[in-house]
This record gives C-alpha cells, structure tokens and sequence, in this order.
C-alpha cells in the first residue's frame, strides 16, 4: 500500500481530483466494485461511473463492460506516461482548433487599428493606467498637456517615459490645483518633477477633472468611482481632444508658474520681489532726504542766479 496522497501530482497530469482520488483507492486495494470504490474515494455512488469511464477511456483503469463489473489500476508505469502522451496529444489539438477558429473569425472582427477615427478603451486597475499613460508619454511627438487633482495615487519621483520623451523635445505641461501641490504626500516629488523638465503652474482654486492630453488627439481620462474603485478612458478622438485643450489653455493662463522649490507659486515670488524693491526705494529715498538736511543751504547763490534772470 503506497504511503502519501499522490492526488495532487495526478491532477497535475491531467486528471480531475475525483479522478485522482478513485485511481489512488483501485492502486492501494486492487480489483474492486463500483460501490465500494465510491465509499472508499468519497464521491457519490451515482457519479463514479462516468469517473471510472473516464480512467478507462485514459488508460489509467481497467474494467469489465456491465453493472457489477470490477475495476482494477493500470500500473503506474504504464498509465502516468500514458496520460502525458494523451495530454501531449491534446494540447496539440488545441492548437489546432485555435489556429483554424482564429481564420474563420478574423474576417467578423473589427480590429482597434481598422476602426474609425473614434476609440474608446475602458481601464480597470491603477496598474493597467499606468502603464497605459508611460506608454502614451513614449509614443507622443510634440507635446502633453495634464491637468492634475489630489489625490495623486502612488506618486513617484522618477519617470522614466517623460525623461525619453523630453529628450525627444516633447512639451509637458502639468496645471495643478493647489490642493494638489500642498498635498504632504506630493510635496517631496515636485523638485524632481520640475528638474525632469516639466513645466508646471499652479491654479487658485478646483480643477474640473484629471485629463492628460497627448499631442492634441489622444486622452487619457480617469473617472471618478465609488470606493475605492477605478477607472479610466483612453479616448482616441482629435475633435475631443482639441475641446480638452481649448480648455486646459483657458485655466493654464488664469494659473501661476511654479518656482523650481516646488513648494511657492510664483506670485509668492514676485510679491517678495516687490517688496524687496519697495523696500530698498525707501531706504534710497530716506538717505537722499536725510542728505539734504545735512546740507547747508547756500541763500546767497540762490538770490544772485534769481537776479542774474
């Protein structure tokens, strides 16, 4: 009698677990009836008939044609290689049937590059968009407009696509809410964003959607989901895409430029410059007022010049 349950090795040469269960009970006790291979293996007596079939039909099982016949194991040296071949065999066929299915039904499929100018393709997992969008930013020519919203999910300091495609002379463009920017977990990553050549400004107040447009005729375009769900739509469409950046160009000048510590607008900048400059007038005009008080004042020049006139 074998020592350990093979049931598991049996299916991974293609039998059912059923199947593996009633040729380790016909191993272990030799010729046996139906029903008591079904009260040994566990499986209802109503249904191992068609498993014994099946065995048989395998070369795993012997048994007599009949109600009350007994089956006894094919030697396992016999009937493991036998299933590989049968396996072997079958998978063949399967490739087969594949190849002559994929003919008969390519002519009744639209394919994603025969279709018209509109396309629109639903993503169902964060990684899936982000894969989706470094490989938009790798096939862009001239330029990609995003429009960004807190919250960013797994936000990174480095990508890799948006470096290849500025050294290719793209144009990218980041307009960011403010909520975004002074989001802590966001924070960390604008200098590199900025040193990685992205042109960024930031917008007083909410965005209407996230949106990255690519070369004015593809978009990417997350939709907001219940839950923790979410999705996004890669919109393959220039009418749409010109609407989109008529209005990313509308906020993009309502917005400020942000300054390379990635942490002040530039109107910040330009308030400290303004009164840094109002500053040092003051202190100028102080000076040259203090100067003439320290000045005599000469009268009888000035009553000789307003004779002379």
């Amino acid at each position: 009698m074998w020592n350990g349950n093979f049931t598991s090795e049996l299916q991974q040469l293609g039998l059912s677990a059923p199947e593996a269960q009633v040729y380790v009970v016909l191993a272990n006790n030799g010729s046996m009836g139906a029903a008591a291979i079904a009260n040994l293996a566990g499986v209802q007596r109503s249904s191992v008939y068609p498993i014994l079939c099946s065995l048989v039909d395998k070369g795993a099982v012997e048994g007599g044609a009949g109600y009350g016949s007994r089956f006894t194991a094919v030697p396992p040296n016999e009937a493991l290689p036998a299933l590989v071949v049968r396996e072997r065999e079958e998978l063949v066929r399967r490739e087969r049937l594949a190849n002559q299915l994929a003919q008969r039904m390519a002519p009744f499929v639209t394919s994603a590059e025969a279709m018209s100018g509109e396309l629109i393709q639903v993503l169902r997992s964060p990684k899936v968009i982000a894969e989706r969008f470094d490989r938009l930013q790798l096939e862009t020519e001239r330029q990609i407009d995003i429009i960004v919203k807190a919250p960013i999910l797994n936000p990174r300091g480095d990508n890799p696509a948006q470096a290849k495609a500025r050294k290719r002379g793209v144009c990218i463009r980041g307009l960011y809410e403010r909520a975004a920017i002074e989001d802590p977990t966001i924070a960390p990553y604008l200098d590199p964003w900025i040193a990685g050549g992205e042109e960024m400004r930031v917008y007083d107040g909410g965005l209407p959607h996230k949106v990255a447009i690519f070369d004015t005729q593809v978009v990417l375009l997350p939709l907001s989901m219940p839950g923790t769900q979410m999705r996004a739509l890669v919109i393959k469409h220039e009418q749409l895409a010109q609407s989109l950046t008529i209005m990313f160009e509308s906020f993009w000048q309502q917005a400020e430029p942000l300054v390379a510590t990635g942490r002040k607008d530039a109107r910040a900048g330009r308030s400290a410059q303004k009164l840094t400059k109002k500053r040092t007038s003051s202190r100028k005009l102080a000076s040259l007022v203090d100067g003439y008080r320290r000045k005599p004042t000469d009268l009888s020049g000035m009553t000789r010049r307003m004779e002379r006139t």
